[in-house]
Parts: structure tokens; C-alpha cells; sequence
């Protein structure tokens, strides 16, 4: 069955609320067993809309949902009460969807947020996150336990909160999607499966001033739906104020079963970003086949505003350590996770730390090239563990740092520097509290003269294999702390290096 909105009452003005018209689409091809309610030509006003199974919501070409802006109107349409959203978890949306099955919205419309209008007016020339100017800020889409389900083609523009929220949701494909966010608003995620099974996206491209996708288990998520796993992205283009790819900081229950590959992000403040805070576990992840390109956004230092980004250029982040909350509990663990043939440029380094909570364990990064360089004019020199005690804190910025870590394999990792050298950039590698640490291959020059190309303290069982000091290098390696007797060295050539190994 296809129906009409504009059957139903739908004046498509801009003007008119086309909500309960829409609703009355979708009620009736509901109830007639299901099929295929379209949006024609026209821009429709609306609040709330609740989809229903076995119907699929297309968008025409020159269609356009658009945010009525008003907070009264985001409420459970008329007709739908027996579908009930939980309080604060979906009613608080454009387009909505609780325990219904094959559904979908698709076509080569639009559906728009208005987002720019709940913040401060943007200025044209700063990068700092623009303030919100009120408490109510709608999500996009948000679907709850719903099976089978598809979003393909259709253009998400400028949410004002998360633009695609799927909360225990199964079976999804999100194909072919645009999500065009303000670039320097809060919160405005893409897509956040939270707590999701057999998630697939791909062919996607994504601009947000926050994370463009994020895996997460909320607490609400958790509760009854349980782990977040099997998830695929393929074939995306994204860019952020924040992280292209996150995977918490919600780990409220386990995340796992993760492919990313073929993926470019570009102009954005993190890569690849991996938390976890909130007790569970995160494993089994591969990354591949990815160009990362990160920058600084806003001088802390110079703006001092109440919210903030989060990184500092890091193209891969990953992070266990306590949230900064009273009596927060231990983080959780992240294991099992691999990065292969991954290109990059950015500010910042290759971020690899767990804590005494929680050391991180079983991380790879094989065929990797980073090439660190100055890009934002920003000074730099500190690191950003937020959510966390520590906060932002001053730190020197090598181009792969590593703490608290067991069982990390770097395979023909290349470092490269920048011909302007920001005197905060350090080593090429630099690691404090490992154990068993295996370096094959590895390719680099430190960014200061003085200073080692790699620099390892408190470390027991270190395999260096098959790495070559470069022309005009001081010191190749300094060691502190590290266990002699558990050391394997073999096929390396230091000889083009004043000193081959420094013992401190």
C-alpha cells in the first residue's frame, strides 16, 4: 500500500503543523497491514511523529520535514497512546519508533532539525563550541526495541540534540545517509547505537560538531537491553569538533564484535576514540583501511567558556580510567582492539593509556604512518582524559604515547614530523608501566634533536625487531626501569645514531 500525507490534510507551507495529518498517514497504512507513506514536494511543518511497524516513511526528493521548534508540540501524537515511550527516552523527538518491527525512512529528502536556532548565532570565525541558548533541544530520530529496521538516503540536517538515537534496536542498516550538523554545536551526535545487535552503516557521510558515530551502552540502555555488539561501518566520510568514531564513554554494559573500515575523516578533533568508564567491558575491534586527519580546535588557554571540545587531535584515543564522580566505580577493560593500514596527519599523538584500575590490553597497530604537523595554530602541549579527575593537564606530546598497557604490538609503524616544529612535540614513541611491549619495524626520528626517538620506563618484556636509526639521530633508545633479562632485541641497526641505547 502507498499513501499520500497530503491525502491526509498535509498543507506542506512551512507554515501549517502538518504533525497530526502525518500521523493520520501512518496510523492508517498501519492499520491496513503496512506499506509506504510518502512526504511529496513541500516543506512540513511538524512535532512529534511516531512510526509504526510494517511502514516505511519516503521522503521525496524535495521534501523536507522540518522542527516546529516548539517544545509543546513535541509530544505522543493523537492515536498512539497504547505505544507509550519511557519517560525522557523518546518523547523528546521528531521521528520516533518504540518496539516496532521492519520500519524504515528513506528517499532522498530532508529531514531538518532547525539547530542552528537553539544556539548562540554563529560568528563565521571561531571554532569554540557555541552555547545553547535553552534547556529544550528535540533529537532528530529516536528509536527504541525496534527490529528491522532501515534508513537509507534520506539527508539529516542540523539536529539540535543526537540526529539518529537507536536504543536496543536489531537488524539495522543506515545506508547512504547525509547527516549535515551544526559543526560547532554541543551534542548534536550522528548516529548512536546505544545498546544495539547487527547495526550496519555504510556509505554514509557525516558533518557534526559532535561525535559522528558513537557506540555506547547507556545506563538506561543497559538496563533492558543489555550489551551493544556486532557492528559494522563501511565506506564513510566524516568530520567532527569531537570524535569521527567513538566507542563509549556509556559502557554500562559490554561492547563488542566491532568493524570500522574504509572509512576518511577529515578536519576533525579526534579519529578514533575508545573509552570506558562505567564498569564493562570493550573487545574485539578492528580498524582498517583509514585516512585520519585531526587538528586543535580553540585555545583553552584564550576562551574560557562552559562547555569545551574534547581532544586534542589525537587520531587514535583510547582511555580506561575513572569517571570524576564520588565513588565512581572501577572503569571497566579494553582488550583485543587492532588498527591496520591506517594513514595520518594530525596535531596530536597516537593516545594508548589505562590506569592502575584497569591496564589496557592486547592492542595492535600494524602498517600505520603518522605524520605530525601543525595545522591549527594552536600551542597545544596537554592531554584530555575528560571524562575523568585528571581533565586537561599540560603534557609534552609524542607521536605515540602508551601507559598502563599489556601486550601492545607496533608493526611498521612510520613517524614523520612536520618541517615547523612545535616545541611541545617530543618523542617519536613514548611509554611508562607496560608489559610485554613488541616493536617490529619501527620508523622515526624524534621531533627535537635532544631528545631520545624512544623513550620506555618501568617496562618488563620488551622485543624491539627490525628498526633502523635514521641519519642525524642523538639517541635512539633510553630505557628506565626496564627488566634486562626479558628483553629481546634482534635485526636492529643503530649505527647511524650518536648513542643506539641510553640506560638511565
Amino acid at each position: 500500500m502507498i499513501v499520500n500525507i497530503a491525502d491526509f490534510g498535509a498543507v506542506g507551507d512551512g507554515i501549517t503543523k502538518d504533525t497530526a495529518s502525518i500521523q493520520k498517514a501512518i496510523n492508517f497504512c498501519a492499520e491496513q497491514g503496512g506499506g509506504t507513506v510518502v512526504i511529496p514536494k513541500g516543506e512540513f511543518l511538524s512535532g512529534t511523529i511516531m512510526l509504526r511497524s510494517f511502514v516505511e516513511l519516503h521522503l521525496t526528493p524535495a521534501a523536507r520535514i522540518v522542527s516546529s521548534m516548539e517544545e509543546a508540540d513535541f509530544v505522543l501524537p493523537e492515536g498512539v497512546e497504547a505505544l507509550e515511550l519511557s519517560e525522557g527516552q523518546g518523547n523528546r523527538a521528531l521521528v520516533c519508533a518504540k518496539h516496532a518491527t521492519h520500519i524504515g525512512i528513506t528517499g532522498l529528502g530532508t529531514i531538518d532539525g532547525r539547530g542552528e536556532h537553539f544556539l548562540e548565532p554563529e560568528d563565521g570565525v571561531s571554532d569554540y563550541v557555541l552555547q545553547p541558548l535553552g534547556g529544550f533541544r528535540p533529537k532528530l530520530i529516536d528509536f527504541e526495541g525496534c527490529t528491522n529496521v532501515i534508513f537509507r538516503d534520506v539527508t539529516m540536517y542540523r539536529a539540535s540534540s543526537w540526529g539518529l538515537h537507536m536504543t536496543g534496536c536489531n537488524q539495522v542498516t543506515v545506508d547512504g545517509v547525509k547527516i549535515l550538523g551544526q559543526v560547532r554545536g554541543p551534542n548534536n551526535d550522528g548516529i548512536d547505537p546505544d545498546c544495539c545487535k547487527d547495526v550496519h552503516i555504510s556509505n554514509c557521510h557525516i558533518e557534526t560538531g559532535d561525535d559522528c558515530i558513537v557506540i555506547k551502552t547507556t545506563k538506561y540502555g543497559a538496563e533492558r537491553y543489555g550489551a551493544c555488539e556486532n557492528i559494522t561501518v563501511t565506506n564513510c566520510t566524516l568530520q567532527s569538533h569531537d570524535s569521527a568514531i567513538k566507542i563509549g564513554t556509556e559502557t554500562h554494559a559490554d561492547i563488542r564484535n566491532i568493524v570500522v573500515t574504509n572509512c576518511v575523516i577529515r578536519n576533525s578533533n579526534r579519529g578514533v576514540g575508545i573509552w570506558v568508564r562505567d564498569g564493562a567491558t570493550v573487545e574485539n575491534m578492528l580498524f582498517s583501511n583509514l585516512i585520519i586527519e585531526t587538528r586543535l580546535f580553540s585555545n583553552e588557554d584564550e576562551i574560557q567558556r562552559t562547555l569545551r571540545w574534547w581532544g586534542k587531535s589525537e587520531p587514535i584515543f583510547m582511555t580506561a580510567e575513572r569517571r570524576n564522580v564520588p565513588n565512581a566505580p572501577a572503569p571497566g577493560k579494553i582488550r583485543n582492539i587492532r588498527f591496520d593500514h591506517v594513514l595520518i596527519e594530525a596535531e596530536g599523538c597516537i593516545y594508548l593509556e589505562g590506569s592502575e584500575d584497569s591496564v589496557i590490553e592486547e592492542i595492535s597497530l600494524r602498517n600505520v604512518k603518522h605524520t605530525v604537523r601543525e595545522k591549527s595554530g594552536y600551542a597545544g602541549g596537554v592531554f584530555d582524559t575528560q571524562p575523568s579527575v585528571r581533565g586537561v593537564f599540560p603534557h609534552h606530546i609524542p607521536a605515540v604515547f602508551m601507559r598502563y598497557a599489556n601486550d601492545i604490538t607496533l608493526s611498521d609503524v612510520e613517524i614523520k614530523w612536520g618541517e615547523k616544529r612545535n616545541p611541545n612535540w617530543s618523542n617519536a614513541l613514548y611509554g611508562e608501566q607496560l608489559e610485554n611491549l613488541h616493536i617490529q619495524g619501527f620508523k622515526g626520528t624524534a621531533a627535537q634533536h635532544h631528545l631520545s626517538v624512544m623513550e620506555l620506563k618501568h617496562v618488563r618484556g620488551l622485543d624491539l625487531e627490525r628498526t633502523k636509526a635514521l641519519p642525524g639521530t642523538g639517541t635512539y633508545l633510553t630505557l628506565q626501569d626496564v627488566d634486562s633479562s626479558l628483553n629481546h632485541l634482534d635485526g636492529n641497526d643503530f649505527s647511524k645514531a650518536a648513542t643506539g641505547i641510553q640506560v638511565k
